[in-house]
């Protein structure tokens, strides 16, 4: 009788779509609600970007202490953030070659584009412009516009030469890919054989499960992945009526809150207002103070909110 009253209790709250059942204090929602925060998927696009004084307005807004880690590269954002930037190339040379070329080229380490982004980025690298190369769509076949969709290899001689030069100057690549076993085997070679990289999966890899994330972390403490768009706000902008994967007005959902609590040092949050969306930069931030971060613990909610950014992209507080 028990077993079945449990049971008739667990559904009701599907039902109801109570999907957390992680507890907020009044301590975790103030600290949520106050703490700095490393927004690590911030686009800084060259054609059509938001001027370098609306991002420095936004950030100092939402209490975005840093912001970066995908591209476009830009010196004027770099002039106005100064150490709060977190500056990356390699974003807009993908896209100029995926449109020039196709997808099949996005893998040629001998395309002159990739050729000229090699050999400026070990010079920026060396002299501190940049901190790593991102984001790189290898997979997004069913996510993004259409007209940038494309399905690649991961472990490809193009990628591949950006990571030895990433490994070089203990640097990241953010990666935005499926999740499947093709990636896993790509994704674990490439992390293994340049150690000193990190790999940051965008959207902590679109589609896939806590369990697949956590088979990643399990084996690799240099893959690393960032939550920006797995709650409700772009989902809305889209106007998909679909459940958000992590976390919503409920809360944080178990799977996740789990994830988070097993591997406390490879997850960090971002925003990902891409695509004309800047406008909803206040409503991405918010989301994560008010649904995601007040169902951790105090330590959890300054790791995943800004400590884990610091460290592996080594920022100054």
């Amino acid at each position: 009788m028990l077993k079945l009253a449990f049971l008739i209790w667990c559904y009701s709250l599907i039902l109801l779509g109570c999907n957390s059942f992680a507890q907020s204090t009044p301590e975790t929602v103030e600290l949520a609600k106050n703490i700095p925060i490393a927004d690590v998927h911030m686009h800084t696009y060259s054609r059509g970007g938001p001027s370098s004084a609306a991002f420095l307005e936004q950030m100092d807004k939402n209490n975005v202490r840093w912001g970066g880690a995908v591209g476009d590269y830009r010196s004027d954002v770099a002039d106005k953030l100064k150490e709060r930037y977190i500056p990356a190339v390699g974003q807009i040379e993908f896209m100029e070659i995926f449109f020039s070329r196709g997808a099949a080229a996005l893998t040629d380490e001998e395309n002159w584009t990739f050729k000229r982004l090699y050999q400026n980025a070990d010079e920026q690298f060396a002299n501190g412009t940049i901190k790593g190369f991102g984001e790189l769509h290898t997979d997004n076949h069913s996510s993004g516009p259409q007209n940038i969709r494309r399905t690649i290899r991961t472990d490809n001689p193009a990628i591949r030469r950006m990571y030895s030069i990433a490994n070089k100057h203990n640097g990241f690549i953010q990666i935005h890919s499926q999740q499947d076993e093709t990636f896993t085997a790509d994704i674990l070679r490439l992390s293994a054989d340049f150690p000193n990289s990190i790999t940051v999966l965008s959207h902590c890899l679109p589609a896939a499960q806590p369990r697949d994330l956590a088979n990643l972390f399990s084996q690799r403490k240099n893959i690393v992945c960032e939550m920006s768009a797995t709650g409700s706000v772009h989902n809305k902008i889209l106007g998909i009526n679909r459940p958000a994967r992590a976390f919503d007005e409920n809360g944080l959902r178990p799977a996740w809150k789990k994830l988070i609590e097993t591997y406390p040092d490879q997850i960090m949050i971002g925003t990902d207002a891409c695509c004309g969306w800047f406008n909803a930069y206040s409503d991405m931030v918010q989301e994560i103070r008010n649904n995601l971060l007040p169902y951790l613990s105090r330590e959890l909610i300054e790791k995943v909110a800004y400590k884990n950014a610091v460290r592996i992209f080594n920022l100054k507080e």
